[in-house]
């Protein structure tokens, strides 16, 4: 089917730079983005939350946040640990950092996966 639409030039320009990003024609790009809407995917299935504590002590984790800003493109797509500022380890292997930061017995460092700029942003930490 061949459906032809008028769109404000604006959108037309934002549909043409998702394409470019997606690397896929702006045609392929709408057409992907209209079978998702027509074809969701299913809703993963919620699981129960438990609550293990509630008097454990907040950090403040602005410095490895900071840090995150700074250095998101030079560590797209690994996993670093962060204590503050300072890099622990880095690597694309979560499991081998994961590794290296048991062996040096360190505790209370900031875990997370980096996305650089040319993604979309999202940022997913945690304490180990």
């Amino acid at each position: 089917m061949i459906l032809t639409i008028d769109v404000p030039k604006e959108l037309e320009n934002k549909l043409q730079l998702e394409a470019e990003r997606n690397g896929v024609s702006r045609d392929e790009f709408v057409r992907i983005v209209l079978e998702e809407k027509h074809n969701p995917k299913p809703a993963r299935p919620k699981f129960p939350s438990t609550i293990i504590a509630t008097d454990l002590p907040l950090r403040d984790r602005s410095r490895e946040h900071d840090w995150l800003e700074k250095h998101r493109d030079e560590y797209d797509g690994q996993w670093v640990v962060l204590d503050g500022n300072k890099l622990i380890a880095a690597g694309f292997d979560g499991k081998e950092v994961a590794r290296k930061v048991r062996e040096l017995g360190i505790n209370g460092v900031y875990v997370v996966f980096v996305e650089g700029s040319n993604r979309p942003r999202f940022i997913s930490g945690g304490v180990w």
